[in-house]
């Protein structure tokens, strides 16, 4: 089977299938989400396969350049291909909430926050706290890890100093584990203080 293998290559087309229903054609893997393409010049056919496959059988690929690389360039190429596509998929469901929103909320403008994270690439704590509130009023689904909240500025820590209780927990519901490591220093320094910030 090795020596069958190394007839196929990994072509750099890939699928978001945008739902856990697909198999693996080499494999027989199923509920995947992503297929990507390998092909066998010699049998001129081309298979779906799972990310994983092209790693585990040390499939070679041709990167963007249209060169020749090796199995293990291939795996890196494939786990970058696959961030990608999680990634698109992440911003979609965000887009997709927010228009959601605008079309049940009359004074939601979604486009304002679309052109926002476009511009920015993330959301401020303040916004994330007041879509989140609007998004469960107006019983739409949405995912806290799928939106970034930008904590880089002073400003944006002030907001969270600021805000009530339910607002602070509704961000950090979507906060990274870093983000939420250094709001517990901060926390703990206003602690010591005799103040608390929630």
């Amino acid at each position: 089977m090795a020596a069958a293998l190394r007839e196929w290559s990994y072509t750099g087309r890939f699928f978001d299938l945008e739902a856990t229903d697909g198999t693996c054609e080499l494999c027989g893997q199923q509920d995947l989400r992503y297929h990507f393409e390998i092909h066998n010049l010699l049998a001129q056919s081309s298979l779906l396969v799972g990310s994983e496959c092209i790693k585990r059988f040390e499939i070679i690929g041709i990167d963007e350049h249209g060169c020749w690389i090796d199995a293990d360039a291939t795996g890196k190429l494939v786990d970058r291909h696959r961030r990608g596509l999680v990634e698109d998929a992440r911003k979609q469901r965000v887009m997709t909430a927010l228009l959601k929103l605008g079309r049940k909320v009359q004074d939601f403008d979604a486009r304002d926050f679309i052109d926002f994270v476009d511009d920015k690439g993330a959301f401020t704590p303040n916004q994330v706290a007041m879509i989140f509130w609007r998004l469960g009023s107006a019983g739409i689904d949405y995912r806290p890890t799928d939106w970034k909240v930008r904590m880089r500025r002073d400003s944006d820590l002030a907001q969270l100093r600021t805000m009530t209780r339910a607002a602070f927990m509704r961000v950090m519901a979507a906060l990274t584990a870093s983000q939420k490591r250094k709001i517990a220093a901060i926390e703990e320094r206003f602690r010591g203080h005799g103040q608390s910030w929630r």
